[in-house]
């Protein structure tokens, strides 16, 4: 949950507080590489129905199932260095679904893949976040996501390097598109 949602954050960071304070995380998952030590730690709390109905009255999150806290704490093997963070999560919908705190956290995990692949790229690349053009964002959207796969499909690891390489000869941008 991003920090523009501060009020239903507070709500249920508190509720979790209730609820988890002194237990143990529901999930732990251990991973080194990159360079870094990672460890996520979750806590899950099952939404009961006047929290679902609360959500919904309050916030407008319909189908609220579940919700948590996850803290990542990383360690820069190298350099030493330490940094924690804490998000809140909420997992709804799915009807029929009753997943279990693992799978939860792994679709939590899998959803931090994405944006980091994904929506990451859009912002830090072509500083999306701060366009406010708001009547061409879509078609300009699609039309940064096409370029992005362009240049990865030319096998360029980092996305500005495949920028630059095109922007240096504009005829290779445009063979580029012609391959595809």
């Amino acid at each position: 949950m991003k920090e523009n949602h501060g009020e239903l954050r507070e709500a249920l960071k508190v509720a979790i507080e209730i609820e988890k304070s002194k237990a143990p995380p529901d999930v732990e998952e251990h991973d080194r590489g990159h360079g870094r030590l990672e460890i996520r730690k979750y806590w899950w709390v099952k939404a009961e129905e006047d929290m679902r109905e609360y959500l919904e009255r309050e916030f407008g999150w319909p189908d609220v199932r579940w919700y948590g806290k996850v803290r990542r704490e990383r360690t820069l093997l190298f350099q030493g260095k330490c940094s924690s963070e804490e998000v809140i999560v909420i997992y709804g919908g799915g009807r029929g679904l009753n997943p279990t705190p693992r799978e939860l956290s792994r679709w939590v995990r899998g959803h931090w893949e994405i944006e980091n692949s994904g929506f990451w790229v859009l912002d830090v690349t072509y500083n999306e976040d701060r366009n406010n053009a708001r009547k061409i964002g879509r078609p300009l959207h699609a039309i940064r996501c096409a370029a992005i796969n362009v240049i990865r499909l030319q096998g360029f690891r980092y996305i500005p390097d495949g920028r630059r390489a095109a922007s240096a000869r504009p005829d290779r941008g445009l063979a580029w598109l012609y391959n595809c």
